[in-house]
């Protein structure tokens, strides 16, 4: 009876659900601006996506686990993650940066363009209590920076941590 209890009392806990926002907050965009601002790129011209982007990849989320100290294969996890993440629009208007929008990414149009793109929130499995968005940002679609942004949530509200670069370039 006292293995039963402990191995109940031991079970992983259930991932943190990502905020149920309509779309993506100004405050996740100027976060983002001021981390690529601190990296030394201009701001002036530099593109994003309106909407958030399909980006989550077993790649994109083993990076992420390297940042926790942790290995795993991701490719199933991609899969849920991508058929369960809806697109929704960025907060553009009221975000203090002066971000170029366009619809998509084209790297014929882009091809000398920065271009951020941004995903969904998404559950963080590899830490306690806390989901997060990743972003990459490009030039035209090539030479590739990706950025892990972690959200937590206290007490209803949602606060974003710092963001981090990842080890991975595509």
């Amino acid at each position: 009876m006292f293995l039963l209890l402990a191995a109940c009392a031991s079970a992983p806990p259930k991932p943190t659900l990502p905020p149920a926002w309509t779309q993506m907050p100004a405050a996740v965009l100027d976060t983002i601006c001021a981390k690529l601002q601190e990296e030394g790129i201009t701001i002036d011209n530099l593109a994003i996506a309106k909407t958030t982007q399909p980006i989550v990849t077993a790649a994109s989320l083993r990076s992420v686990a390297h940042q926790y100290g942790k290995d795993a294969d991701t490719s199933a996890l991609a899969q849920i993650y991508t058929t369960a993440i809806q697109p929704m629009p960025l907060a553009l208007n009221e975000s203090r940066c002066a971000w170029k929008p366009i619809a998509k990414l084209d790297p014929i149009r882009d091809h000398d363009q920065l271009v951020v793109e941004i995903s969904a929130p998404i559950p963080n499995p590899f830490a306690r209590n806390e989901a997060g968005i990743l972003a990459r940002m490009t030039l035209g679609g090539h030479d590739s920076q990706w950025y892990w942004i972690p959200l937590g949530q206290k007490n209803g509200q949602w606060g974003i941590g710092i963001v981090l670069p990842l080890d991975m370039h595509d």
